[in-house]
Order: C-alpha cells, then structure tokens, then sequence
C-alpha cells in the first residue's frame, strides 16, 4: 500500500512539473507512472551508492552536505531516468535541479507524514490494516 501511494504521489508530481515546466516534458500521462517506476527503481538500486560516494565529502564538510544528499541524489537518478526514458525530456539543468527539489520536497513530506504515525505507534494508519491469509 505504501509503496503504490508513493509511486502515485510520484507520478502526479510528476505530471505537475510537466505542466510547470516548459523543459520537462512526457508524451502521455502513462509516461509520468512509467518515470515514477523507473525512477523509484533506479533510486532504490543506485540511491545507496551515490549516498556512500557522498558519505566522505559530507563528512569534510563537518556534515552539512547530508542536508544536501537527498536533493543530490534525486537529481542524479532523475537524469538517468532522463536518459533512459525517450518519451521523457528534460531539457535545461535549470529544470533539472527544480524538478529534483520539488521532488525531494514531496518525498520529504510523505516520508515525515509516515514517520509521524510509526513513531506515535499507528503503524496501522501509516501503512493499512494487515492483510492475513
């Protein structure tokens, strides 16, 4: 359940910033759920090792640059989703870095919401009633 509701929050935001942005660009509203795929796919498998090439800069940096590792690495996945994807486009470096901050946005709110409930011990709201066969 949680994960279908973020590749739908994903996929409209998605979506919005194709209507936002004239450098983001997708051909049909399916692409936007095949992007939110791809990219949440390519987060989940590539996300940890841009983290861990980020770790030792972050580090030198006396830790300010983790505020930044969520917004560096979205941007770098999301650019490979660029690539890998023809019926998506971005254009500009500009609409790059806004896409990658709206997203990190988004993905930070509805991670703090779901955090929330499993800290006050609602795991039940934060993820749906358990399923038992």
């Amino acid at each position: 359940m949680h994960v279908l509701l973020h590749l739908a929050i994903l996929a409209l935001t998605i979506l919005a910033l194709s209507w936002l942005l004239p450098s983001v660009r997708i051909r049909s509203t399916g692409t936007s759920v095949l992007v939110a795929i791809v990219f949440s796919l390519l987060n989940f498998f590539l996300g940890w090792f841009i983290k861990v090439l980020l770790f030792v800069p972050a580090i030198l940096t006396l830790g300010l640059l983790f505020f930044f590792i969520p917004f560096i690495v979205n941007a770098v996945v999301l650019w490979l989703t660029d690539k890998l994807i023809a019926s998506f486009e971005i254009d500009s470096v500009g609409g790059l870095l806004i896409s990658a901050a709206v997203i990190t946005i988004v993905n930070s709110v509805f991670y703090a919401r779901l955090l929330t409930a499993v800290a006050q011990g609602n795991l039940h709201e934060a993820y749906g009633q358990p399923n038992w066969i």
